[in-house]
């Protein structure tokens, strides 16, 4: 297995801006694709999980500085599925998982494990154990995903198993197929993913 270092310097990330949250269609689809298909997987079976989809989680900075992200996709495993406002990393736990979409803009930010503006590093040090970045357009990761895990206090690289992406924490896969990403549970691996509907199955956009 891969294993770096994450770095943790003096200031953290910065918060999440409407800027940083304003996505092209392929962009959104591929959020809107992934909290349907974790919110249809956590209702047939009963998960009280709360799964967020660009709302915002009151944290803290690696140096223990307020850090205000709004990632793409954050599972908070005994949340429940009210309806929030935002979300508070002390009163509803950390997330289980985060997954961010990539962009033109905010890719490099999302992979980076060492750099004050590292969302990578800000997740990670956060205590965030799985964490994601799904790029829809294979244009920018030189893959269709890139993850890290934290275990024992080390950053771990997050890899594939026959190409889906197996959480340990939530007991779910993730395999990307075309512009989203497909969510299958246990046993089996069974698809609750909006992808199910063809959404997939248009022409990839070209830059």
């Amino acid at each position: 297995m891969v294993t770096v270092r994450a770095d943790i310097a003096a200031r953290g990330p910065r918060d999440d801006t409407e800027e940083d949250l304003v996505g092209t269609d392929w962009h959104q689809d591929a959020i809107r694709g992934l909290r349907t298909g974790l919110r249809d997987l956590a209702s047939r079976a009963g998960l009280p999980w709360h799964v967020g989809d660009q709302l915002t989680l009151v944290a803290w900075g690696p140096n223990g500085t307020p850090w205000r992200p709004s990632p793409d996709i954050a599972v908070y495993p005994t949340a429940g599925a009210t309806q929030r406002k935002e979300m508070d990393a002390r009163a509803d736990g950390i997330p289980a998982l985060v997954i961010e979409v990539a962009s033109e803009s905010t890719w490099r930010k999302d992979v980076d494990l060492r750099t004050d503006e590292g969302k990578a590093r800000g997740y990670l040090a956060l205590g965030v154990p799985e964490y994601l970045v799904f790029d829809p357009l294979d244009a920018y990761l030189g893959r269709p995903c890139r993850g890290w895990r934290a275990t024992e206090g080390r950053i771990e690289e997050w890899l594939p198993a026959d190409g889906r992406y197996e959480s340990q924490t939530l007991g779910i896969a993730l395999r990307p197929e075309g512009a989203l990403l497909r969510v299958f549970d246990r046993p089996a691996y069974r698809s609750h993913s909006s992808s199910r509907r063809r959404v997939c199955s248009r022409t990839r956009p070209r830059n």
